[in-house]
Formats: structure tokens, C-alpha cells, sequence
């Protein structure tokens, strides 16, 4: 990946809809060239995908937290299960360290949010836990001027 790469990533990672177009003149290179290194990278698998960012995620559920799972024994596969079925949980990912996944967690408000960590705690298998809420997101998906107008 060499530096083109990386700015043509770090655009996309602002808005993946842009236009071809107006990647090639934001980057100052052509077209063809925005595309087959778009092409590329998908096929080496240096982007996977792309995504929607709702403007229910920030507007209507704002509290959003980070936790950290600590399983007892070999408790992976039933405790991701039981958190899988959470629609609080918008995301689960495993780790290393002390703990072994780091959760995800979005709700409407502070009440909803220490319903869902009491769930959490609740499950089997589920040996410790620390949270920490997440105040000002300053780099991550745009979000558009017209939320705080709505």
C-alpha cells in the first residue's frame, strides 16, 4: 500500500459514497486510477466493505460505551451467544490481554444503558467486566450538520 492508497482509504473512511469522480479530484489523479486501486484493494482484501451510518445511531441512542469481558474457562462460545442476542450490543470483538472480548453497547439513556450492563453481568460464564462510556467521538463516521437541526 503506498501513499495514494492510504489517502484514497482515509477518504473513503470519511464518506464511502463519494463519487469516483470527486475522489479523482480531491486526489488529484484520474478516474481510471481511483478505480482500479478501489478494485484492487477490494480484491487484496484491504477493504471489506462498506457501511451505512444512521442517523437513529447518534440521534436516538447516544449513550455509547465500550466493555470489557472477562470469561471464566471455556465460556467463549455460550457467553457471545447469550450477548449476540442483545440488541444493545451493536458489536463484539474477541482479544488478548486480561480480557477477552471488548463489547459494543448502545442505548437510548443512562437507565436503559445500567439495565443492559446488569444483563451482562448476569450471564454465565462472565467472570469481571469494566466499562468505560464514551463522551465526544472525535475522528469516526461523519455525521451529517442536519442532526442538530432535527
Amino acid at each position: 500500500m503506498d501513499s495514494l492508497d492510504i489517502k484514497l482509504i482515509s477518504a473513503l473512511r470519511t464518506d464511502g459514497r463519494r463519487s469516483v469522480s470527486h475522489l479523482a479530484k480531491d486526489l488529484e489523479v484520474s478516474r481510471a486510477t481511483v478505480r482500479s486501486r478501489m478494485e484492487r484493494l477490494m480484491e487484496d482484501g484491504e477493504i471489506i466493505g462498506f457501511t451505512a451510518v444512521l442517523r437513529d445511531d447518534w440521534r436516538d441512542l447516544p449513550i455509547r460505551a465500550l466493555t470489557l469481558i472477562e470469561i471464566a474457562g471455556r465460556n467463549t462460545e455460550p457467553v457471545t451467544r447469550k450477548l449476540s442476542a442483545m440488541t444493545e450490543v451493536r458489536a463484539i470483538h474477541t482479544t488478548n490481554g486480561r480480557w477477552d472480548l471488548i463489547l459494543e453497547i448502545a442505548t437510548q439513556d443512562l437507565e436503559a444503558f445500567d439495565e443492559v450492563l446488569n444483563r451482562i453481568r448476569l450471564i454465565d460464564g462472565i467472570s469481571g467486566s469494566e466499562t468505560n462510556l464514551l463522551l465526544t467521538t472525535r475522528k469516526g463516521p461523519a455525521v451529517p450538520d442536519t442532526l442538530s437541526e432535527t
